[in-house]
């Protein structure tokens, strides 16, 4: 069946304008609807990230000072041991007597040609016994007396009578106490 439109032209154009201006309007009302739709999305979506970054960076906040205070604990740790270990260090050499002053002051005693063997120091009873060779009797004589008259360092120096006994190649021993200000 075949329609005919007795309508003139003219009104016949502006139903079909009428048409396409409802389809057109209907596409535009769709497009804007669904404009609005994503754009509404996009701001929830927007709004949701920044609360779940705020909850993030809150988490990440604690778990750092949580890891701070772990981090802290470790150092502190460390730290201690250290100190402790520098503290013992620092008594040992405190108490410990300085033996360098002793040598020091003992170097300039004995004479030119007078070998001295062995070097022993007793710290509790604050003593010094050396033992040692001479070409002669004189230089043994004269390290007793450099000692003798060194009551600064020295004192209360012992003589025994065998290192006086040979002319030459004198094996001599002495034993001989420090002053507390040697040891200090």
């Amino acid at each position: 069946m075949k329609t005919i439109n007795l309508l003139p032209k003219i009104r016949q154009q502006e139903i079909r304008y009428e048409a396409m201006l409802g389809a057109l309007w209907v596409i535009v009302s769709l497009s804007a609807a669904s404009f609005a739709l994503v754009f509404l999305a996009q701001i929830a979506v927007k709004v949701y990230l920044q609360i779940e970054a705020g909850s993030i960076k809150s988490q990440t906040a604690q778990l750092q000072s949580e890891v701070d205070k772990q981090q802290n604990a470790d150092v502190k740790a460390q730290v201690k041991a250290v100190n402790d270990l520098i503290s013992d260090y620092s008594n040992l050499v405190a108490s410990s007597p300085k033996w360098s002053k002793v040598i020091k002051a003992f170097a300039p005693l004995p004479p030119q040609g007078v070998k001295i063997n062995s070097f022993n120091i007793d710290p509790v009873g604050k003593s010094v016994t050396i033992n040692g060779i001479s070409p002669t009797r004189d230089l043994v004589i004269e390290l007793y007396n450099n000692i003798l008259n060194d009551s600064n360092d020295f004192y209360n120096i012992n003589y025994p009578l065998e290192n006086v006994v040979l002319p030459v190649n004198v094996d001599f021993h002495f034993t001989f106490f420090i002053q507390d200000k040697l040891l200090q």
